[in-house]
């Protein structure tokens, strides 16, 4: 998200080439030449991505120093964020429990067209429902596109017949740093804005 498909600099051009490397890695010794290349990236652009400019507050006058070159470090930042968390290659080495770890994807666009675009679509189609209520609806359309649900009268028990939901959601709308854009370039975690337009971006 801190880069443009046609970047103008130098670095962000390389930067952006080796994101779009990512969705093209399918064993571990790609990642490993891709981490290193990436390293490779900071070693060539580290002192670039220091440079500072001074601007002026139009209001008090006041003098701060900022990064020149503030999208393509942060970009930056996000990819090595992710790398050091283990995010970036999580379907060549999935967890112990993952259900079907041959058939992971290294990317989500499956999840774009095949939930998340029919749950924007249903939202929209709600819209005029009150939190509490969208939020019931989506969860009884995620679990009927459940492969192996459990019982619906369980869930509804251990959920206190919607207390939980109702409580978590109220709780949510209030909280409003829940809603602040991810330094990692994910989505919001809970908000009521559903944006249906398309986002050409690689998360970053």
């Amino acid at each position: 998200r801190h880069t443009t498909s046609n970047p103008r600099t130098d670095a962000g051009k390389t930067l952006y080439r080796l994101a779009l490397k990512l969705t093209r890695i399918t064993d571990l010794d790609q990642a490993s030449t891709w981490v290193a290349h990436l390293h490779e990236f900071d070693h060539t652009y580290r002192e670039w991505m220091n440079e500072k400019t001074t601007i002026k507050d139009p209001v008090t006058g006041a003098y701060t120093k900022v990064y020149t070159h503030q999208r393509v470090r942060a970009a930056y930042q996000s990819l090595l964020s992710l790398h050091r968390r283990d995010l970036l290659f999580t379907y060549l080495q999935p967890p112990p429990t993952t259900i079907d770890p041959d058939n992971l994807a290294a990317t989500t666009n499956s999840l774009e067209g095949g939930i998340n675009a029919p749950i924007k679509e249903l939202a929209r189609r709600h819209r005029g429902l009150s939190l509490p209520h969208q939020r019931t609806v989506m969860d009884w359309w995620l679990y009927l596109h459940t492969e192996v649900p459990d019982d619906p009268v369980k869930i509804a028990r251990d959920q206190r017949w919607g207390q939980d939901a109702l409580s978590t959601a109220t709780d949510l709308i209030t909280h409003n740093t829940t809603a602040t854009t991810n330094d990692i370039g994910a989505p919001a975690e809970y908000d009521t804005a559903i944006d249906t337009s398309y986002q050409h971006n690689l998360g970053i």
